[in-house]
């Protein structure tokens, strides 16, 4: 519409100017015509107002073409810048259709966005519950590793104090070894002295009894080896047999020799060792006559001092 509107003006300003330039070489022309005619006829009063009426009109419709011409061009240069702005506006237009028939594109470009984000929000969800997991998974693998290295550990430490046990306890034994052996020996010692003591009082007795031929009961005699001294297990020397075969082949040949003096002799052994039971029993059952001093009353038998 602009275009036409344009080739209209330009084309009447073509056709002002072509108008102009016929009419100034019409007037030219005229003038020319009119020397030659003045020249050759007489002038004429009326020709003469006529062309002047006619130049007059013709320069005021020249003045107007040019006025026509500037206010053309005027309108021209309107008419350009609105067909730029226009034409701007137009480009602008085609842009927002353009962009406005790619709506549904967009739209659909944008629910597939969405759902894309849904399901990456699902993806994050669940990476996060596998990486707790995972998470969990290497805190129970780390606590595995710490039970192993404790019960290796705690292997380590039963094997050392094993070992540590082992030598106490043959430590201990060796010791308590050398205990029992030392008890032993004490204990042997003892025994060994307390029999001794025992064969020097009976030796006396009867050193005492070969020389006078009694004992005497009312004296008192003061041992040679302090029993308190003696520090001997009692149930020990209970069980243990006082039997010596040198010691009790010389004993059955001193019996012998008589029942008073074996009654007697046993009286005494009775009374003066009565922890070797054994003794007694077998020297009794060898000589039945002895069975009846033992069954004497205790007030009717001799004592010794111990």
């Amino acid at each position: 519409m602009l275009e036409s509107l344009r080739e209209r003006l330009l084309s009447v300003q073509q056709d002002l100017s072509s108008g102009l330039k016929i009419f100034s070489d019409k007037s030219r022309e005229a003038k020319i015509n009119k020397q030659r005619t003045a020249q050759s006829l007489p002038e004429f009063s009326a020709g003469l107002v006529l062309l002047s009426r006619y130049e007059d009109s013709w320069a005021a419709l020249h003045k107007g073409a040019k006025e026509c011409a500037k206010t053309g061009e005027l309108v021209d240069s309107e008419v350009v810048m609105l067909s730029a702005y226009w034409e701007k506006k137009r480009s602008g237009l085609l842009d927002l259709q353009d962009q406005l028939q790619q709506i549904p594109v967009f739209l659909a470009g944008l629910e597939s966005t969405t759902a894309s984000l849904v399901q990456l929000e699902a993806h994050f969800k669940e990476m996060e519950h596998h990486l707790l997991h995972l998470e969990d998974l290497c805190g129970q693998c780390e606590l595995q590793r710490y039970k192993h290295m404790q019960i290796l550990q705690r292997e380590n430490y039963k094997k050392t104090k094993r070992k540590e046990l082992e030598i106490f306890k043959a430590e201990l034994d060796t010791e308590h070894v050398q205990k029992v052996l030392d008890m032993e020996h004490t204990q042997e010692m003892k025994l060994k002295e307390r029999q001794k003591f025992f064969e020097e009082a009976f030796q006396q007795d009867m050193e005492q009894y070969l020389n006078t031929g009694y004992l005497q009961i009312a004296e008192r005699r003061e041992p040679i080896g302090s029993m308190s001294s003696m520090e001997v297990n009692v149930d020990t020397l209970e069980q243990m047999d006082l039997v010596d075969m040198s010691d009790q082949e010389a004993l059955d040949v001193f019996l012998n020799s008589g029942v008073e003096d074996s009654s007697l002799l046993s009286a005494m052994i009775v009374f003066r060792f009565p922890l070797s039971q054994s003794w007694t029993r077998s020297s009794l059952q060898k000589h039945p006559e002895q069975s009846l001093l033992a069954k004497m009353p205790v007030k009717e038998m001799p004592q010794w001092s111990s």
